[in-house]
């Protein structure tokens, strides 16, 4: 839990760390020199490539799109206009296709840019100095600018490969020409004259069209010769169309071309291929819609033919002339019909109930009813003479018996005519039944022929109704075909300029652009050099590096020098040295917060670092200030304060400790100061870990405390030996020197750690040789002092 939170304090550290944007800058100002030589190295690159990169030119104008969507039209394929089928023209598909339209090629055949014309010139004038020294290229050449101008045939342009053809042409003041180049490995050099309209090359036969002015010097033109479709995919690469606005069907066109002319040409040769384009599609879609249109009334008039004959078969199948009329007949004839059988019926109905009521009677006395609507007068008279005769009978028989001869007379003659009645009747009804069932069977056709109608008449206008539509539609397309004709000149084109076609300006390269960018490459690369070399420097170079890798406080800097001698403090001497040693004196003095607190251990991690150097001072500087001092020499295993002093090296510390020497022999005089001694580390001993652990040193550096007001040790690199750590026990100060340029940073993490693990007790870091010319250090003595030295 504690290792986290103390990573988290850590960062929070860090984020609250303000960054030293001045200290940074002056740190990279150190290394103007190299700031300088990048600038203007790369300003030179930059030069030369202004230099040697062939311009290009921007080339802008403006096309009006006809675009029938922004229009306001709802529909999205096609139209039919005037009998002419017209696509539906849509900006963005336009702006697709004139970016992408195959016309390019066709252009670049027609005006034969395939060829391009680069005029080369001495570089510098050195040709003059070595001959056949390098050209370099000026200037694309097109039209009138030309010499000559060399064609193929459209079967050597088909053949050309991905590579193409390069050549020199050599035009002379006289209009004689040389053609120099290599074709498969082989060096060629064809000279032609000045009336020569073609000229045999080993590549094939080249056709030459010649300006009517001479050159006035002899000129060097690089010749190119590409596929066709390379060259219309370059000059199309560079095309860019915007529209003005969003609802606009104005759009800006600009492109890129080597040359002005030719950018200018092949422009509006482009728009205008594309717009003929346009209208020969939209006249085949034209031709397409007609030949469909005669297509169609061909089978149209194949088809009506048919109908008609249909309605022919139709109505002489059916006897139909006119099916309203007939209809009328056929209703009029059934109600005459039923009106018949209703009568017939009515009679039959009578007679068959006259007939069953005369049989039904006994005798003769009975009358035959009369006037029974019976239409029959043959019956009626019948059956009238029957009553008659029935009526004299009984009158009769009121007055003679039936015995009298004329009473029999009456009664035969009265059953001959009841039997002629019944015969009637039977007659009468048979014949009405007769009657009866041809009505019937006529009723019947009637009523047959009147339902038939209504679906003769649906068939036959169903007929109608194919022949009609055929009709409208074959007279439909009869007109179109008629209007086609005469509106095939209203095809106008897809687009039209709005504006000139106009040279903008150089597009490339811009030399403002590129030399800003190479001077920022100037100044951006000497930066990533520098974080990459601090980034992969292993050794320490200043106090901010040193505060980043450890927590341990920073006591003081010390300057570095060029002179050579051991003592640099001085009486009375104000240079930067001695400011910053007095210094770190004061800061020695802060630290030590108590009298009894006078041993001041001096460590280092490895050799070189200055740790003598900085002692030596260190006591010196404390002794200007009326403190007794005495510097002891405890590095016995490699010792050199002796030597640097002057003093005699073989009696000392080792000595002591081994027990051959008394402790008032040990202290000497430094000779530098009198408040400053020296107890020097002696002879080198064969076992100096085992001397420097023994209590005589302890009781040793006991005593002397009470004599002197600090006790400076000078102690083997603890990077190497152990012999620090067993002085720890007596110091009170741990000072850990390390220097500018050769510490390494990892060593200083090990004492970081040392402290951390208690190894060695109340430590400061000295940096020594610390280079104050830089000008990150004189910002940093500026801003903590208000002043700088030089």
């Amino acid at each position: 839990m504690n290792k986290y939170m103390g990573v988290e304090e850590e960062f929070m550290e860090l984020s609250e760390k303000k960054i030293d944007v001045t200290a940074i800058l002056m740190k990279y100002l150190s290394y103007w020199k190299w700031f300088v030589f990048s600038i203007v190295f790369f300003l030179g690159i930059a030069a030369a490539y202004i230099y040697f990169t062939l311009p290009k030119y921007q080339i802008t104008t403006s096309i009006l799109f006809k675009d029938d969507q922004k229009g306001g039209t709802t529909e999205l394929n096609m139209e039919h206009n005037m009998g002419v089928v017209f696509r539906r023209n849509n900006v963005e598909n336009e702006i697709e296709i004139l970016k992408m339209s195959p016309v390019g090629e066709e252009v670049v055949r027609k005006n034969h840019l395939y060829a391009t014309y680069i005029e080369m010139s001495p570089l510098l004038g050195l040709d003059k100095i070595i001959p056949n020294f390098p050209k370099r290229k000026t200037a694309v050449l097109y039209g009138n600018e030309l010499p000559v101008k060399v064609m193929l045939s459209e079967e050597q342009l088909n053949a050309l490969g991905k590579n193409g053809i390069t050549f020199d042409l050599i035009a002379y003041p006289d209009g004689n020409y040389l053609f120099d180049g290599k074709f498969n490995e082989q060096k060629y050099q064809v000279k032609a004259s000045r009336n020569a309209s073609t000229i045999q090359l080993p590549f094939g036969q080249l056709k030459l069209s010649k300006s009517k002015m001479l050159p006035t010097e002899e000129r060097w033109i690089r010749v190119i010769i590409q596929h066709p479709l390379s060259v219309a995919n370059g000059l199309k690469g560079s095309l860019d169309v915007k529209l003005t606005s969003r609802n606009s069907t104005v759009a800006n066109i600009t492109m890129t071309a080597p040359n002005r002319e030719l950018g200018v040409n092949f422009l509006r040769d482009y728009i205008e291929a594309y717009n003929q384009q346009g209208i020969s599609d939209q006249l085949e879609l034209a031709e397409k819609t007609a030949q469909v249109i005669d297509k169609h009334l061909a089978n149209l008039s194949n088809e009506l033919s048919s109908v008609e004959d249909q309605a022919q078969q139709f109505r002489q199948s059916q006897g139909l002339t006119d099916i309203s009329s007939q209809a009328n007949l056929y209703t009029s004839q059934l109600a005459s019909v039923r009106q018949r059988r209703m009568d017939v019926e009515t009679q039959l109905g009578i007679v068959s109930s006259l007939l069953s009521s005369v049989r039904q009677m006994s005798g003769h006395t009975q009358l035959i009813p009369a006037n029974t609507g019976i239409q029959s007068t043959v019956l009626n008279s019948q059956i009238t003479a029957y009553n008659d005769l029935v009526l004299e009978r009984n009158r009769l028989s009121r007055i003679a018996s039936s015995s009298n001869q004329s009473m029999i007379n009456l009664n035969n003659q009265l059953a001959s005519t009841f039997s002629s009645v019944v015969s009637g009747l039977q007659g009468e009804k048979n014949t009405l039944e007769i009657q009866l069932r041809d009505i019937n069977d006529e009723y019947s056709r009637n009523n047959a022929m009147v339902r038939a109608i209504p679906r003769q008449e649906r068939a036959l206008s169903d007929i109608k109704r194919q022949q009609n539509i055929k009709e409208d539609l074959f007279l439909y397309l009869l007109q179109k075909k008629e209007e086609r004709y005469m509106n095939m000149t209203a095809v106008q084109p897809n687009s039209k300029l709005v504006d000139n076609i106009r040279v903008a300006g150089v597009a490339w390269p811009k030399k403002i652009i590129i030399l800003f960018f190479f001077f920022v490459l100037g100044l951006v690369l000497p930066v990533i050099g520098i974080y990459i070399r601090d980034l992969f420097r292993f050794q320490l170079e200043n106090k901010e590096e040193l505060e980043k890798i450890s927590s341990i406080p920073l006591l003081g800097e010390i300057p570095k020098t060029v002179q050579t001698e051991t003592v640099m403090v001085k009486q009375d001497n104000n240079d930067s040295f001695n400011e910053m040693l007095r210094l770190l004196r004061a800061n020695l003095m802060f630290v030590v917060d108590s009298k009894d607190k006078k041993v001041v251990n001096i460590l280092s991690s490895v050799s070189g670092e200055g740790k003598s150097f900085v002692s030596v001072n260190l006591g010196m500087s404390l002794a200007l200030l009326d403190k007794k001092v005495l510097l002891v020499e405890l590095d016995i295993r490699k010792p050199k304060l002796a030597k640097q002093l002057g003093l005699d090296s073989k009696q000392g510390m080792t000595l002591y400790l081994s027990g051959y020497m008394d402790k008032e022999e040990l202290i000497k005089p430094s000779g530098i100061h009198p408040n400053l001694s020296v107890i020097t580390a002696g002879s080198v001993p064969p076992n100096p870990n085992e001397l420097l652990a023994k209590p005589a040193l302890d009781e040793l550096i006991s005593t002397l405390k009470s004599k002197y007001d600090f006790i400076i040790i000078d102690t083997a690199p603890i990077g190497m030996v152990s012999d620090g750590f067993l002085l720890n026990r007596i110091a009170d100060v741990n000072l850990f020197v390390t220097r500018a340029g050769v510490t390494p940073k990892k060593f200083v993490e090990d004492a970081d750690r040392y402290f951390n693990e208690n190894k060695l007790k109340k430590m400061y870091f000295i940096l020594n040789s610390v280079n104050l010319n830089k000008a990150s250090y004189r910002y940093g003595l500026y801003k903590k002092y208000g002043y700088g030295y030089a």
